[in-house]
């Protein structure tokens, strides 16, 4: 295999990564996270942030880990757009928690640090290797 499409270990890290937060992301939302099944959902529960994790996120991030993996440049293109979703989505929920108040939910601020922090890698470390994707 040429070393231009040879994935770096970063970029292997990063694919693993976002294909977890694809996974993570269909399956959370399909059950709404513990409150239910997204076909029969508990009244009052929102579906605004489950049925955007199923139709956009879960893809995006499954389709950027399987384009980065291939160093191909729509993998490149597909995961600055889940960089970007990423951190909206976080900073939808990282203002939601502060508006509600302590205590802070530790299982929702925690994933949402760390899609912010694969966001940054996403944008900061593959910016600087761009020239490497086919």
């Amino acid at each position: 295999m040429p070393e231009k499409t040879r994935a770096p270990l970063a970029v292997k890290i990063l694919t693993i990564l976002l294909f977890l937060f694809g996974l993570l992301a269909f399956a959370g939302s399909a059950f709404l996270w513990g409150e239910g099944f997204i076909l029969n959902p508990p009244a009052g529960v929102d579906l605004a942030f489950p049925i955007t994790d199923i139709l956009v996120n879960a893809p995006a991030s499954i389709a950027a880990a399987i384009g980065l993996w291939r160093m191909k440049q729509w993998g490149y293109v597909t995961s600055q757009f889940v960089a970007g979703f990423y951190i909206y989505a976080s900073v939808e929920i990282f203002v939601h928690v502060a508006q509600a108040g302590p205590p802070y939910a530790v299982e929702i601020v925690a994933p949402q640090a760390l899609a912010v922090l694969v966001a940054v890698a996403l944008v900061v470390y593959l910016w600087r290797i761009r020239g490497r994707f086919d």
